[in-house]
């Protein structure tokens, strides 16, 4: 087809020329100090991405959370937009103030370094330059393209999310552009991953002498110990759903009978939202016994993100995502991944959702994460190709017929 041909020679050269200011760009993203709840360094990167987004006259919005910092909503949208696809990436790192200046952007051969930028600087860079080469060649789709990079994904998007689901509501398709995955040279597109819950254990015990009133003494410290152990007893091999321990804490001096304790865990690789009600199950019942007479154990927790099912939904994004690889003449295949994202808010709010489309990155989360140049190129071709060949006359006709019914 003519047009498959002219969307992908414009997305080849674009993605080529647009490397240069792309790497540009990643090195004064890379240089912010923006972790989650670093307000004034948010606002920095608000701000230099809202510019990237108004080079390519696309319309912006702040949504800004008083506590967190502010989510960035761009559109580009025609005047009768015949689908609605949202591009999804996060703003804010794990790293706290100061990081940057000691780990700054650096280049060593084809990998660039810098905190976040695999996760989730390079996935912002790659959508702005994707819908931007389109936007250049006039040969954007009839469809609106949203761009949603919210600030807090990193602790779970308590406030992204609501955003989330207000975008999700009339969408088609949610691309959310993570670190890329490839497998013996194969990019890997992710459809489901897994969800996880975030908890906390407070144990209350009473505090005694541990020397002449040792036996008045009811040490939080033992019972919560037990409890750990109660919860690494949950682990389900079978299913991959495993429970982690720390930070743990309590007592005061070791000459005194701890009244106090805590611990934090983690239970990661939910396959299935019905599974979640299982596991809070277990949880919980650890506050409905002691091990220690006179010991009170408190439980709570949230879920981090739900999971993201595989769907019919999802899998028909693979479908649309494969023809953009094909027309490219490279391979994909469609894949789990048992660490959780935004895609698992996207998906649990019903739109179509893919997820992975970013760069290959390595050493996430450390200072030492860096991303492979040649695979942003790649990516920002892929990307492009994938929305300049959304099917505007099928899905014209598909609405029609919904209006007919």
């Amino acid at each position: 087809m003519e047009r498959n041909r002219v969307v992908a020679e414009a997305a080849r050269k674009g993605a080529e020329a647009a490397l240069s200011a792309q790497m540009k760009l990643l090195e004064q993203f890379s240089g912010i100090d923006c972790g989650t709840g670093n307000r004034s360094g948010n606002r920095k990167v608000a701000e230099l991405v809202s510019a990237c987004l108004r080079e390519i006259h696309a319309d912006v919005e702040w949504e800004e959370d008083s506590e967190l910092g502010i989510h960035v909503i761009g559109r580009l949208r025609p005047e009768k937009p015949v689908g609605k696809v949202i591009l999804a990436a996060h703003l804010d790192t794990v790293f706290g103030d100061g990081f940057v200046g000691k780990h700054p952007f650096r280049q060593e051969g084809d990998w660039a370094y810098g905190l976040g930028i695999s996760d989730c600087k390079s996935g912002v860079v790659i959508a702005l330059a994707a819908a931007g080469i389109l936007e250049r060649a006039h040969l954007l789709p009839d469809w609106e393209i949203t761009f949603l990079f919210n600030c807090d994904e990193e602790i779970g998007s308590p406030s992204g999310s609501r955003l989330m689901k207000r975008e999700a509501a009339d969408a088609d398709y949610a691309f959310v552009l993570e670190g890329g995955r490839e497998k013996d040279g194969v990019m890997r597109l992710i459809t489901a991953r897994r969800g996880v819950i975030l908890g906390r254990m407070d144990v209350t015990g009473v505090e005694a002498h541990a020397g002449k009133d040792y036996l008045s003494g009811r040490s939080a410290v033992k019972e919560l110990a037990q409890k750990i152990l109660d919860l690494y007893a949950f682990n389900d091999e079978e299913k991959k759903i495993y429970y982690n321990v720390a930070p743990i804490s309590g007592g005061r001096p070791n000459g005194v009978v701890a009244g106090e304790a805590r611990g934090e865990f983690c239970c990661a690789g939910l396959p299935t939202n019905a599974d979640f009600g299982r596991e809070r199950e277990k949880i919980h019942s650890l506050a409905a016994s002691s091990y220690t007479e006179g010991c009170v154990t408190t439980v709570e927790e949230h879920t981090l993100f739900p999971a993201m099912e595989p769907s019919e939904k999802n899998h028909r994004a693979f479908l649309l995502l494969e023809r953009a690889a094909k027309v490219l003449g490279i391979f994909v295949e469609e894949a789990e991944d048992a660490s959780a994202t935004d895609a698992c808010y996207y998906s649990s709010y019903g739109v179509a959702c893919v997820d992975a489309l970013s760069a290959i990155g390595a050493e996430i989360h450390t200072v030492n994460e860096h991303v492979f140049i040649p695979s942003i190129q790649e990516k920002t071709e892929f990307l492009a190709v994938a929305l300049g060949l959304l099917e505007q006359d099928d899905r014209k006709k598909e609405r029609g017929r919904r209006e007919l019914l």
